[in-house]
């Protein structure tokens, strides 16, 4: 359950399961959340709870905590929690167009040392809902420097939303490899024309669900 609405005597009201820098609870958070109108005591209460969307429009709105990490110090179990809170958090329809969400988690992507992949693919798949067309070129770089693997699949899902030639031709490079379902369900959605014959072999591919993605890309794309 969410924080109390308004004052601020609640943050000294902790419910007893929340012990600072444990568990992914941290004091900082909660101040600088509430700082900015978010009243919660932890990440996961951005998304639980009645006032979802507000809360997480409002975090969604300021990209800072995620961009702060690298101040906090040496890299610990807690830290580690806390950044996969804060990415996760923005897999939301309220950060859709958010120019500073999506930079921050195209550096979160780039990390060096890298992230841990699951929170890689939770970055990238936060880029394919938020991010636009007009992100394109950004995310096509991005996709350039990643190698082929879990993560980069909900980059190549966003690529739909780009009915270009070059978003075409990039959507193709992955119909040989994990992300071949994906890459069919972006060609799909932009409408791809001249792809057919590059599809039709899928339809025996040995993995059930791209087989029947091929088959419905067969019967919706005209050429």
């Amino acid at each position: 359950m969410g924080a109390k609405s308004g004052g601020t005597e609640w943050m000294n009201e902790l419910p007893v399961r929340y012990r600072d820098g444990e568990r992914g609870f941290d004091r900082r958070i909660m101040q600088d959340l509430a700082a900015v109108g978010v009243p919660c005591y932890a990440l996961g209460d951005l998304s639980n709870g009645a006032g979802r969307s507000r809360r997480t429009s409002r975090y969604s709105s300021t990209g800072w905590p995620i961009s702060r990490l690298g101040s906090w110090g040496r890299k610990t179990e807690h830290r580690s929690s806390i950044r996969s809170g804060l990415i996760r958090n923005l897999i939301d329809p309220a950060a859709r167009g958010n120019e500073e969400a999506i930079d921050l988690l195209i550096a979160q992507v780039r990390h060096r040392p890298p992230i841990p992949e699951r929170m890689q693919t939770w970055a990238c798949d936060a880029l394919r809902l938020i991010a636009g067309s007009k992100n394109f070129v950004q995310i096509a770089k991005l996709l350039e420097e990643l190698p082929e693997g879990t993560a980069i699949i909900p980059l190549v899902e966003y690529l739909g939303k780009v009915k270009t030639p070059e978003s075409r031709d990039i959507a193709l490079k992955y119909l040989d490899g994990p992300a071949r379902g994906k890459a069919i369900n972006a060609l799909v959605q932009m409408k791809a024309t001249g792809v057919r014959h590059l599809i039709e072999p899928l339809v025996h591919d040995r993995a059930p669900a791209v087989r029947k993605q091929a088959q419905r890309a067969l019967e919706k794309l005209s050429s």
